[in-house]
């Protein structure tokens, strides 16, 4: 609710600068200026929260057309609300080998590293006791890509 509160707020920010009349006078136009001021008027109405009132057009934004101005409130707009997804997403856990030790995964580990040709799941119970088979594939599964992804020591 928080989020869609301030996307709103945000959004009543960003439409009053695009409805602002353009200066026209191009030769004085910074445009990285512009989508600087836009991104700040833009977190300040995200802070504001509900009490956000719409804001005008930055003087930075003076003589930048406005193709460009909706280009930038699209971009600024899809970073926040990016944003704001990922923050209201449980963080990624590791859920499914929460329950496997350390030393199952050493020894999944040491499995994929020898030169035998496979795992040996009878052995395995000794390190990993009985866990449950997508359990243990996750686990596995967790292991080769930590293997395949780790950065070689010199």
């Amino acid at each position: 609710m928080k989020t869609r509160t301030a996307a709103c707020a945000a959004l009543l920010a960003l439409a009053a600068t695009l409805t602002a009349c353009s200066g026209g006078d191009d030769a004085k136009a910074d445009p990285a200026a512009c989508k600087s001021a836009m991104r700040k008027q833009l977190q300040d109405a995200i802070d504001a929260g509900a009490s956000a009132t719409p804001g005008a057009r930055p003087s930075q934004c003076d003589g930048v057309d406005n193709k460009t101005l909706e280009k930038y409130a699209g971009e600024l707009m899809a970073d926040q609300v990016g944003d704001a997804v990922n923050s209201a997403l449980p963080a990624a856990t590791d859920t499914a080998v929460a329950g496997v030790s350390p030393e199952c995964r050493d020894w999944i580990k040491d499995e994929l590293l020898s030169t035998g040709g496979g795992i040996d799941a009878t052995e395995g119970y000794k390190y990993c006791g009985s866990l449950p088979e997508d359990q243990l594939n996750q686990a596995i599964e967790d292991v080769t890509n930590s293997l395949l992804t780790a950065t070689p020591t010199p």
